[in-house]
């Protein structure tokens, strides 16, 4: 008798413990999906911040091309597969010239390294760092968000650790890169003034 109470409770503590994986399996995946979208986010709330400051919007917006560029460039040159890429489909996709593979209608590149997602939000983040160093406390969501994409990008399988390293030394090179060029534009060249004989 003592051993079928023992059973029993050893089966509802087992079955609590499964929906509660359940149940925190399914927050967290929710969770870090938002977080997909984590370079839009930044996106959006560099252009805002920069909207009064048009030579760093200026750079802002052309570098996070200039990134894009990049990105793709480098992805071509690697060639190097995401984890969830089967081999044998990989090696196929590239012996025909297919980089691009289409899910839903939209077009996803087989190659990880360097994870744009990353490179795109050390991008933003580096950049305003340096343009908001008066506003440090919204520096903190940029730290936050970009955080958690990178976590995301991991996690749901979609590069791998050093593919995410990568893609982030880039975005930050890139974002540090442009906001001196815009540095160099806002200081101008300094000239000396023409003597126009007025009083001394």
């Amino acid at each position: 008798m003592e051993m079928i109470g023992v059973l029993l409770l050893f089966v509802n503590v087992y079955t609590n413990i499964k929906i509660l994986y359940y149940y925190m399996n399914t927050f967290f995946n929710y969770f870090l999906n938002i977080f997909c979208y984590g370079p839009f986010y930044l996106i959006i709330l560099s252009w805002i911040l920069l909207w009064d400051k048009k030579t760093l919007f200026f750079y802002y917006t052309v570098g996070l091309f200039l990134d894009n560029i990049i990105n793709l460039f480098l992805k071509g040159i690697f060639k190097q597969p995401r984890p969830y890429e089967d081999p044998q489909k990989f090696n196929l996709a590239i012996t025909h010239g297919k980089r691009f593979i289409f899910k839903n209608g939209i077009p996803y590149d087989i190659f990880g390294m360097p994870s744009g997602h990353s490179q795109s939000v050390l991008y933003s983040t580096i950049f305003m760092y340096f343009a908001l160093k008066q506003k440090s406390n919204l520096l903190y969501i940029y730290y936050i968000i970009a955080t958690l994409t990178m976590i995301q990008r991991i996690y749901s399988n979609n590069h791998y650790l050093i593919q995410v390293i990568a893609g982030a030394s880039i975005g930050a090179l890139v974002g540090y890169t442009m906001f001196f060029l815009s540095g160099q534009q806002l200081i101008g060249k300094i000239t000396e003034k023409l003597d126009d004989f007025g009083p001394i």
